[in-house]
């Protein structure tokens, strides 16, 4: 352009930069831009060639070009035979690249001609610079509205508030803060988000959303907030920092508030089951030890004492098997209800199972404060609860063990109170008791007897003794009551007062019972092949074996595999066991019945005595019981009880045996009120088998006169 006239190069200069202006003006891409512009230089301008490039790992690239043909390096557009000019494109704070011209002559760029195109190179780098700027705000805009959307449509709440300002004043809540918290965005606008947690500040969680604050970091925290009703809502907090564009100012804070009322809900509900009773709501065992540990470390640091009482209610077993389960839970409901009345909130009070509670009593200095508890739960527990719309009276047997005499943990503690309390069962039940460590060793005894029980179950040395049953009317023999006898291999005779309560309680009062009537059974079987005369026996059944599922089918095993009949066995029963649960007590009556044994009821006039039952029930004989019989010569109170008791029975059709007569005098009174049996040392003892095989082979029997046999 340099060989033109000076007139004709400043027409074309103008030429070029009105065109530029008007492609810069009508272009919004930039890309389209430096190729226009570099079509305007070639175009208008007359250079043969002009290009851009940008920087590059390796130099610059080739982004718009006019005058080169296409896809070629830089190297290979820039490469030229006439002078060229390199023109930074400079636009603060970037730098874009470079404007490549090539002069049209080797007589290269006049002054003014080159101090118009680095106006056009500064115009170029201005005007990408711009759609740079315009293209970032529509980014920023764009962001900010899907910013907003996501803010407005999040089930999460958020709130902004300034950092730079004194008690960093809310500037932003989202809509879902608003559902939330029940506050309207024009309600919380300028305040403290403070407010939310209201006067509840005693919270772990607020140290640590404090520290962020302070520190300028993220921070997270599960917290009680407060609703606008004031409702409680648990709220899982997390908050962060918000810097300005150079990192070092934090200028807000961005809170996410997420309401996790109901996992917290659930945790408490899946953190209490376990750690409390289904049925009462009382502790578990669980948080009963931990309560006993707290209560023991507390006791320890203050030199004071814990009381543990163990609870157990005397013959629920009654209540549950006659009423039913849910009756029966009912009843443990209201007598939880009742414990914890009786005990400070500090105390606790826990169900172990079954009908087996326990008290801890804490900050105590004497062992006295406790008896005024125990005394205080006997005095609740007398008062009459309802049972399926029935009135009923529960006592309990209560063991306390004392920290630190006792035991200096809480698994001790409880040992101890359970032996206390079963040293109360076995002395009239409803009271209490506190430990002693002689109790320990009567324990240890009682174990000591169990293992020796079961293992003589195994070594068969129970054995059933027989005493005979005689007709007061002919003199002779007509049955016998079969009687267990524990033979000790070092100790000797063990007599049932010693062992049978002991079975009752263990439950090997089942196996004990089942070897009684297989050997019954096995003996009659013998006496029969024997040819000895008909006997029928009595055996004792516990209340535990009359309320097995099967008893009459376990009779009836029994006398198949022996071959005997039915009608050779009688079952004596007491008054207090057919008197519990009427209904299935008609049903096993009947069902043993139907197999052909007699059924009598033992110890008559000791229980409930209530003849409107007994007219039900398919009774075969009353045995009136000894305590009247041991004096009925003697005491006229006696005499008249079994007089009545005879003639009661009979008139109701029923068999009359008594039992422990001793003398000649006892035994003429009983043949003139018309007593039709009896048994007791007059005649016999109970005897082994062989012995009582010896008295039939004999025929021995009551004589008609004389002396005591």
């Amino acid at each position: 352009m340099s060989h033109h006239s000076p007139e004709d190069r400043l027409r074309r200069l103008l030429s070029l930069v009105g065109e530029c202006r008007r492609r810069r003006n009508e272009t919004r891409d930039e890309a389209t831009l430096c190729a226009s512009i570099c079509s305007a230089l070639t175009e208008t301008g007359g250079y043969p060639r002009a290009c851009v490039g940008v920087p590059g790992p390796t130099g610059y690239a080739l982004i718009a070009g006019s005058g080169a043909p296409r896809s070629v390096s830089w190297e290979e557009a820039t490469a030229s035979t006439t002078p060229t000019i390199t023109l930074e494109l400079y636009g603060e704070p970037y730098d874009f690249g470079v404007l490549y011209i090539a002069a049209s002559d080797a007589g290269g760029f006049a002054d003014d001609e080159r101090a118009v195109l680095e106006h056009l190179a500064d115009d170029l780098a201005e005007t990408i610079a711009s759609l740079r700027a315009a293209m970032a705000a529509q980014l920023m805009e764009s962001q900010l509205r899907q910013l907003s959307r996501a803010l407005e449509s999040t089930s999460n709440g958020v709130m902004i508030t300034s950092s730079t300002q004194l008690n960093h004043p809310i500037v932003y809540v989202n809509p879902a803060f608003e559902r939330i918290t029940g506050y309207s965005a024009a309600e919380v606008i300028g305040q403290s988000g403070r407010f939310l947690v209201r006067d509840d500040l005693n919270q772990k969680g607020l140290n640590e959303i404090r520290a962020a604050l302070r520190s300028h970091r993220e921070g997270h925290a599960v917290l009680r907030n407060y609703r606008k009703d004031g409702q409680l809502f648990w709220n899982a907090l997390s908050i962060a920092p918000v810097r300005d564009e150079a990192g070092g100012i934090t200028t807000h804070f961005v809170s996410i508030i997420e309401d996790v009322s109901e996992r917290i809900a659930y945790e408490q509900q899946l953190e209490y089951h376990a750690t409390h009773d289904a049925l009462t709501g009382l502790a578990n065992r669980s948080l009963l030890n931990d309560r006993i540990g707290q209560a023991i470390a507390r006791a320890r640091y203050e030199q004071k004492m814990v009381g543990v009482l163990l609870l157990d209610l005397d013959r629920f077993k009654l209540i549950n098997d006659g009423f039913g389960h849910q009756p029966a839970d009912n009843l443990l409901r209201t007598v939880a209800s009742r414990l914890a009345h009786c005990v400070r909130e500090t105390d606790t009070v826990a169900r172990l199972g079954g009908d087996e509670f326990v008290i801890v009593v804490t900050d105590i200095e004497d062992a006295d404060d406790v008896s005024i508890v125990g005394a205080k739960i006997l005095r609740s527990l007398a008062q009459p609860l309802s049972v399926a719309e029935k009135e009923v009276f529960v006592s309990a047997s209560i063991g306390i063990a004392m920290y630190p005499r006792d035991g200096d943990h809480g698994e001790a503690l409880l040992r101890n109170a359970d032996v206390a309390m079963y040293r109360v069962k076995e002395h009239g039940r409803n009271s209490y008791r506190f430990y002693t460590p002689e109790m320990s060793q009567m324990a240890l005894d009682r174990l000591d007897m169990e293992g020796n029980l079961r293992r003589a179950l195994e070594r068969d040395e129970l054995q059933v003794y027989y005493q005979p049953i005689l007709s007061l009317q002919s003199g002779q023999m007509v049955g016998a009551e079969a009687l267990l006898r524990w033979c000790h291999p070092r100790i000797g005779m063990i007599q049932p007062a010693e062992f049978i309560p002991l079975a009752e309680e263990t439950g090997l009062i089942i196996p004990l019972g089942e070897l009684v009537l297989r050997q019954v059974c096995q003996q009659i079987r013998a006496w029969q092949q024997a040819g000895l005369p008909a006997m029928h026996v009595a055996i004792n059944i516990s209340a535990r074996q009359f309320r097995q599922e099967d008893l009459a089918g376990n009779v009836r095993r029994a006398l198949d595999e022996s071959g005997i009949d039915g009608s050779t066995l009688e079952f004596e029963l007491t008054e207090s066991m057919v008197m519990h649960d009427i209904e299935n007590t008609l049903t096993t009556l009947r069902e043993l019945k139907a197999l052909g044994a007699a059924l009598s009821l033992d110890d008559f006039g000791t229980g409930y005595s209530s003849l409107s039952y007994l007219k039900r029930f398919p009774i075969d004989t009353l045995k009136i019981d000894r305590s009247f019989v041991r004096d009925i010569d003697r005491d006229s109170d006696d005499a008249a009880i079994a007089h009545a008791v005879i003639a009661m029975a009979h008139s109701l059709g029923l068999k009359v045996v008594a039992e422990g007569v001793e003398s000649e005098t006892q035994l003429q009174l009983l043949r003139n009120y018309d007593c039709d049996f009896f048994q007791g040392y007059l005649f016999s003892r109970p005897v082994p088998p062989a012995e009582f095989t010896l008295l039939l082979q004999n025929g021995k029997q009551l004589p008609t006169t004389g002396s005591t046999p």
